[in-house]
Parts: structure tokens; sequence; C-alpha cells
């Protein structure tokens, strides 16, 4: 049974609308780029892990619990997916890695090769065996004393070339569930109650990281944020209000909601709260009226009156 479902990351969906709104040649955008592709892929990664892993139905109880992060010793540690079977706890870190694979033990290196850039990259299996060690005081403090193994997962159908056995499963996504399937299970050291109970513990104690808004945590200056209601057609922030409705300037495209991604961009580049004139400011609306309809229509929570109102989004 899953318990917690993948949602898309917040620090995926700042940079998704950071990557619009700065200018090409800000000092920024180069590294934004490349930290948006790596999110993406990893993302991508996890969602083909996601529709395997679903292809595993055992006659047993399990619980499945994908990207949970728990706070052990004041360290966070993150968990991409973890399974709670009668007998083991497994704990899944997955990797959408592209070219050959090289894995040397004693030390334990992974070393990329792609197209002709060869570099070593931090080992999963490294990471893994750090998350047990927090996982494993985690659940003692609770009074659970379960056996932690952990998995690789490669999403990425990659050449690989592994020197050494290892105890650590490293496996394509794809073949995930067969090896679950071949997993014996042992004596019973957690039933389905107690099962339920664990997994309803780790969603309490989730800490999902919060970066937003970007601005702030990148130290991104306000007026360094391109403003304007951007075309979904053509991407150019040059959309009027004309009408009652969106029309781009550019392409000619129109739309009644275009403001909706901008109050969305508002929300994850620049602050948790937006007043009339900052909206008006953004989307370069000139009239008060206008705006103030746009934002009571938008959803959002407002707080205060007239000149000290404010809007947010609902907690």
């Amino acid at each position: 049974m899953i318990y917690k479902k993948r949602s898309k990351p917040l620090m995926l969906v700042g940079l998704e609308s950071l990557i619009i709104r700065l200018p090409n040649n800000h000092y920024y955008y180069p590294k934004v780029e490349e930290d948006l592709r790596k999110r993406r892929a990893g993302f991508a990664g996890e969602l083909n892990f996601d529709k395997h892993i679903n292809e595993f139905r055992p006659s047993y109880p399990i619980a499945l619990l994908h990207d949970v992060c728990l706070l052990q010793n004041g360290v966070y540690f993150q968990m991409d997916s973890v399974m709670i079977l009668p007998d083991r706890i497994l704990i899944f870190e997955v990797k959408n890695l592209a070219g050959t694979l090289r894995v040397k033990t004693n030390p334990t290196q992974f070393i990329q090769e792609h197209y002709e850039e060869r570099k070593v990259i931090n080992s999963p299996i490294t990471e893994l065996d750090r998350k047990k060690i927090f996982l494993e005081l985690w659940l003692k403090e609770r009074g659970f004393n379960i056996p932690i193994k952990g998995i690789v997962a490669l999403a990425f159908t990659n050449e690989l070339h592994n020197e050494n056995q290892m105890d650590t499963i490293l496996a394509f996504t794809q073949e995930i569930p067969i090896i679950l399937y071949d997993m014996k299970v042992s004596d019973e050291l957690i039933n389905r109650i107690e099962m339920k109970k664990l997994a309803v513990e780790m969603i309490n104690a989730h800490q999902e990281y919060n970066p937003l808004p970007l601005c702030r945590t990148m130290n991104i200056p306000r007026e360094e944020i391109l403003s304007g209601v951007i075309c979904q057609n053509c991407s150019e922030g040059k959309m009027q209000w004309q009408k009652k409705r969106w029309k781009c300037i550019v392409c000619q495209s129109v739309c009644a909601n275009s403001h909706h991604q901008l109050l969305s961009d508002w929300f994850c580049l620049i602050d948790n709260k937006i007043t009339n004139r900052e909206f008006r400011s953004f989307s370069m609306i000139d009239d008060r009226s206008v705006a103030k309809r746009m934002l009571k229509k938008s959803g959002l929570l407002m707080t205060g009156k007239a000149k000290t109102a404010f809007y947010s989004k609902h907690r």
C-alpha cells in the first residue's frame, strides 16, 4: 500500500519559474539552467522508478512511502523511497545517470563516462549507508528494531561495470519488481498494524524542504526578475489585459487566466504574499479595480483592509 505519494520538489517548481523570468544574460542563468536540467532528470528518474515499483504486488502486507525526509540528531536525511516489509525495511536511492558507469570498492567509487568526459561522482552506496545509520537511530527511538537494507535503482539503462561484489543491490529500475519478488520474507518482525503505525509516524515526521521564495534563498534582487504576464504560446512576457482577457501583442494569442501563472511565479520567486500594488506592478495592469477582481477570483486568502490588504495562498 502506498502511504505517501511523490510530488514535484519545490526547488524544481521554483527553478521552472525562475528560468523564464531571469534574463538570458544574467550571471546566474547558466547555473540555474544546469541545475534545472539535473533536477528534471532526477525527478523523471524517480517517476520512472515509481512506475516499475507499482508492479510489485506481494501476498503479504507492505507500506511504501516516496520522498521522505526525516530529522535525527539535528541532521536531515532524505530517502527517495522507503518500503516497509514484514521482516525488513528497504531504502531506495534512485539515480538517473547517462553513459557508462564503473563501480569500484575499497574505497567505493562511482565513475561516470559520458561522451568523452570521465568524472568521479558521489557514491549512492555511501549515501545509502549514511541514511541507514540515521534511520536505524530514528527507528530505535520509537521502539522499532528491524533490519534495514539499501537498493540503488538506476533509472537510465546504462552500460554498467561492477568490479566487485557488494552488499548493496545495484539494479535497473525495471529489474526491481523481480528482485523484490525473489526476496524471501522470513520471520514477521512487524505486523500490518505496526506497519501502518510506522508509516504514519514517518509521514507526520516528514520535513519537506522549502526553498521558496527563491530570490530570498539565492540572493537575487527583485528588480532583476522579469515582470509581465508571460504568453504560454510564444513565451514572451508581453500580454496585455484587453476586453476581459489577456492578449499577447507578439503572437496575438488570447487567454482569460494567464495571470494565474504570474501569481505562481511571484510566490515561487518573490514573496509568500502580494499586495494589489505589487500585483499591478508585476502584471503591468494600471486599473486597481481590475487587479482587485483578479486577486479575489484567484483563490487567494485576503488579509487586512483597503491599502493594508494583502493576498496569500491558503495553508
